[in-house]
């Protein structure tokens, strides 16, 4: 299905519009969760970097990784209001609305049509774990500059401006320290591909960025020292490693929240796609593969983690999808239940275990074989009406 016409600033506009109005509106009725009844919450590591450089504490009592994520808590305190969730709810409405023109000139660039590109805004934004409800529901978080910043490194990369790679680095890493291993997939493919096909210019500059993502890392790591000493990315992804092999259903509960990360559009570009695809998107492929390997491994967050890559994984799936009118009808008919629109969740601190539910990574087995059901449903139809037309051009 191709658009007669290409996208241009009103849809930026219309889409910065219908995103503070799904704001406002959002702030109404999805309440933040008390993040401080229970110390699983990421919220409780970032309120004391926050309390840091707010000038509220002189000790930096924050564990590894977020003792490095400082961008975030740091610009939310130079915010003017007294109460800590109101600065991070603006910070996250400003980068909120930021990323939409970036989507949409990066969708173009990479040749998306209208149609695929608000398709992909609308899932992104309003998808209970997306920009809007998943961070108004926990909005003490770093997760929504990472919008920005991840379609800014697909921008440099697609139009190979080494120049704002290099300036973004630092800043991505300061993020979130999740920039290093993206780096470092993209050295091994398509860097060494690039050496072997003379483009030594770029293999270089991809190699500069790690080590000036590294090096980031490091010295950030080295002003701001995490509590928990002895801790880092190798330690912990040992040791989910080992979680997983000691628990193998927890494959099952990944792959239904993977399901529910991205529906349709997920089953469809398997039932369509040969392996081949990965090689041909030599950029946003191992962005997407890392992010898939971030899911499973970085940690118990499953949905929420696969999601956080939705701008390379939503761009590389729209990009490789092909679908009549009917079939795109299909798709969203069952995807949209994965999206809660009408439901809010709920608060993680007072009604924990409600909120797993949500979750299919924490969800009990009732709840469990209500998410295998929808990932069989979502998987059959994709298998039967969603593959690729014969004469349907890409």
């Amino acid at each position: 299905m191709k658009s007669g016409k290409i996208y241009s600033f009103t849809d930026v506009i219309l889409a910065m519009a219908l995103t503070m109005g799904g704001f406002m509106l959002f702030n109404i009725y999805q309440s933040p969760l008390q993040h401080s009844l229970n110390p699983l919450f990421d919220a409780n590591q970032y309120e004391k970097a926050y309390a840091y450089f707010r000038g509220e504490s002189t000790d930096y009592p924050v564990n590894y990784p977020f003792s490095v994520r400082i961008l975030v808590p740091w610009l939310a305190a130079q915010l003017p209001f007294e109460n800590i969730i109101d600065n991070f709810k603006a910070l996250n409405l400003c980068f909120g609305l930021a990323w939409i023109p970036l989507w949409f000139m990066v969708a173009k660039r990479i040749g998306i049509d209208r149609f695929k590109a608000w398709a992909g805004w609308f899932w992104i934004t309003f998808h209970w774990v997306g920009v809007l409800k998943g961070n108004l529901s926990d909005p003490i978080t770093v997760d929504v500059p990472l919008y920005c910043f991840q379609l800014l490194l697909v921008y440099a990369l697609w139009s190979q401006r080494w120049g704002l790679l290099l300036l973004i680095t630092p800043l991505m890493t300061i993020q979130k320290e999740s920039i290093l291993p993206l780096l470092l997939a993209l050295v091994a493919f398509p860097g060494i591909s690039l050496w072997r096909n003379h483009q030594k210019k770029a293999f270089f500059f991809l190699v500069g960025a790690f080590l000036v993502s590294l090096l980031s890392l490091k010295l950030t790591g080295h002003l701001f020292p995490p509590a928990n000493t002895g801790n880092n990315g190798a330690v912990n992804l040992f040791y989910n490693t080992l979680g997983l092999l000691g628990h193998p259903d927890l494959f099952l509960h990944w792959i239904c929240s993977i399901t529910v990360a991205y529906g349709g559009f997920l089953w469809a570009f398997v039932r369509q796609q040969q392996l081949s695809s990965f090689y041909n998107q030599k950029w946003l492929a191992p962005l997407t593969l890392t992010y898939a390997f971030f899911s499973l491994f970085a940690g118990g967050d499953f949905t929420r983690i696969a999601f956080l890559g939705s701008p390379f994984i939503m761009l590389f799936l729209l990009k490789e999808l092909a679908l009549t009118r009917r079939q795109w009808i299909i798709l969203l008919c069952i995807s949209l239940p994965a999206m809660r629109l009408g439901e809010f969740l709920p608060d993680g601190g007072a009604a924990f275990e409600k909120w797993k539910t949500w979750y299919p990574e924490y969800a009990p087995w009732k709840w469990m074989v209500i998410y295998a059901l929808y990932t069989v449903v979502v998987a059959a139809v994709s298998w039967k009406w969603l593959k690729k037309p014969k004469n349907l051009l890409d």
